[in-house]
């Protein structure tokens, strides 16, 4: 996967990395990777959000969480790690995880993630700063005609692996 930043601008300002990592004040991460596990062949490229981080040697041993998903439309879910009782917006920041595991802090709560297909998905910090937006191909904005609208978004797929796993990946119809 190729990893974006969005620019004030829109523009997208290409990143090295594996992964994005979001960490939460409470603690809790979240990790998009690569989806590096066999998927049934039906199912489209994408990748693979973990509650934690992902398993590597150069990974500290994190706690991993279960998922909370949310739906907000065809093309948009709000991930988050679960929390029991925890109602009020959270703070999170967003980095971007060097091969080595090193962490590299993002000034930008906007990223595109290409995958290997060429689709995209673009993950923002929820509005309500509960978790993580994903949108698929790209997040609508106001403005546009239905057209436009439909040229830069694509339907959003779901694909659970585990409590604290699931695959994502963007798809069109027709």
């Amino acid at each position: 996967m190729k990893i974006f930043t969005v620019m004030k601008d829109g523009a997208l300002k290409p990143q090295q990395g594996r992964s994005v990592v979001a960490e939460f004040e409470d603690g809790k991460i979240l990790e998009l990777t690569d989806s590096q596990q066999p998927l049934p062949p039906a199912i489209p490229d994408g990748m693979t959000i973990w509650g934690g981080r992902e398993p590597s040697e150069h990974a500290p041993a994190i706690k991993h969480a279960q998922l909370n998903i949310t739906s907000v439309a065809a093309n948009g879910i709000i991930v988050a790690p679960c929390r029991e009782n925890v109602m009020s917006p959270i703070k999170m920041d967003l980095f971007i995880s060097e091969n080595n595991g090193h962490l590299i802090p993002l000034t930008s709560k906007n990223v595109v993630i290409e995958l290997n297909n060429g689709k995209t998905l673009e993950v923002v910090e929820d509005y309500a700063k509960k978790g993580l937006l994903i949108w698929g191909g790209r997040e609508p904005v106001s403005g546009l005609t239905l057209n436009e609208a439909k040229e830069r978004t694509e339907s959003l797929g779901i694909y659970p692996l585990a409590a604290n796993m699931i695959h994502v990946f963007a798809y069109r119809l027709g």
